[in-house]
């Protein structure tokens, strides 16, 4: 299946940005988090503090699955711990083609400000935002068919980047 998945930081726009990708490409958007905290009828933070990282995690390697095996293309904005996941990094390739929105540390801690995130809990932001971001850089880069950097440019004008990118990705591959 050739979905567009979206990955990147805790604040870079990935469901922001998907949803306007989905209209522009007039095919359904699918937000990995939302999908789950619709079915389980708790927040991320709730499903963290009842069942742990490791059963979200296990919810987000069901999403993946059955999206590989939906046949409609989709857009699909990935959480951002998903890439981290051993059992996850196997499925994202199968996805299709993968953008990674890349935000500038200052970018992802001004979005973040004020935020319910159980990641940034009980720690200094910056510091933690510095840590994983260090972490899990050259992971989404791994993965990473098409790189974006976020707060540079006005929303539109960063929208029409990314597709412009797909399409001269996916004519080419």
């Amino acid at each position: 299946m050739n979905h567009i998945a979206i990955i990147g930081f805790m604040g870079s726009g990935k469901t922001r940005v998907g949803k306007r990708l989905s209209q522009e490409l007039g095919i359904p958007f699918v937000d990995v988090d939302k999908a789950i905290t619709k079915k389980m009828k708790l927040t991320v933070k709730e499903i963290f503090q009842r069942f742990g990282e490791p059963f979200y995690r296990a919810l987000e390697t069901m999403e993946i699955k059955g999206l590989l095996e939906d046949e409609e293309r989709k857009v699909v904005s990935l959480g951002a711990g998903l890439p981290l996941q051993e059992q996850n990094q196997k499925l994202i390739p199968q996805l299709g083609t993968v953008v990674y929105i890349k935000g500038s540390e200052a970018t992802l801690l001004k979005r973040l400000e004020g935020t319910n995130n159980p990641l940034l809990e009980g720690e200094n932001p910056e510091e933690k935002v510095k840590k994983l971001l260090k972490q899990r850089d050259p992971v989404y880069r791994k993965f990473a068919d098409i790189i974006v950097e976020t707060g540079i440019m006005p929303f539109e004008d960063f929208v029409k980047q990314i597709l412009s990118e797909i399409d001269a990705y996916e004519k080419n591959s």
